[in-house]
């Protein structure tokens, strides 16, 4: 049974409250006199191909964030531990079975499959957790050009509504986070690029594909499986 008090790890939220909005809003008309170029760019069409350029407000929020989901991230790691350590023991198991032995063994692969299917569920919930992070930290970047672009306008020194769909250093989460399983993968949940997937695959990585082919197949596979 999945402890859901476990899984529900929390960090310090940025909480894109009214406050908080307003807060925004101010430090962009605060700083608007100083991305006066920034925004006459984005009034031509020109957007930043990077985050040169970007205002120190912005890139707090970037940082606080970043900061965020590594925390999720650890603490989803930390709080499981031990299950990881019974995963890695089950993997072998049923890799074993299946592709040294070539005969199924539904019992190891179902306790295998109820173990991964909680690390999913906690995997999750951290990932939502993360994407809220995030999209908190955008409204509040949108605020802030919001503040910034009504400044200018009022100055003259833009026309017209802000561009829509214009939101510089708008954040979001990197690939690393697109693939639950890759937190049971020491080289992967980290990794900026796909390091160890060339690599002759763990049992973990293994026993996933056979878990995961097994459920599409209806349980009649047995041998010859290799990693994803």
């Amino acid at each position: 049974m999945i402890n859901k008090a476990r899984i529900n790890v929390r960090v310090r939220r940025l909480k894109a409250g009214r406050l908080s909005s307003a807060r925004a809003r101010f430090h962009g008309r605060r700083d608007a006199a100083g991305l006066r170029e920034f925004l006459t760019d984005a009034a031509a069409g020109r957007t930043p191909a990077d985050d040169d350029g970007l205002p120190p407000y912005i890139l707090g929020l970037r940082a606080q964030v970043r900061r965020g989901t590594a925390r999720l991230r650890s603490r989803t790691l930390t709080a499981h531990r031990a299950l990881h350590i019974r995963i890695q023991a089950e993997s072998v198991r049923v890799v074993t079975q299946y592709t040294v032995r070539g005969e199924p063994a539904p019992a190891a692969l179902a306790r295998f499959g109820q173990m991964v299917g909680q690390w999913r569920s906690a995997a999750s919930v951290c990932r939502q957790q993360a994407q809220q992070l995030a999209d908190e930290a955008n409204q509040l970047i949108a605020c802030y050009w919001d503040g910034a672009w009504t400044r200018s306008q009022r100055d003259g020194h833009v026309s017209g509504p802000r561009p829509t769909g214009w939101l510089p250093g708008e954040i979001t989460l990197d690939h690393t986070w697109a693939h639950l399983d890759d937190g049971l993968l020491n080289d992967r949940w980290y990794a900026p690029d796909h390091a160890g997937r060339d690599t002759d695959p763990s049992a973990v990585a293994q026993a996933l594909h056979i878990l995961d082919h097994q459920a599409a197949r209806g349980g009649d596979a047995t041998s010859g499986v290799r990693g994803r």
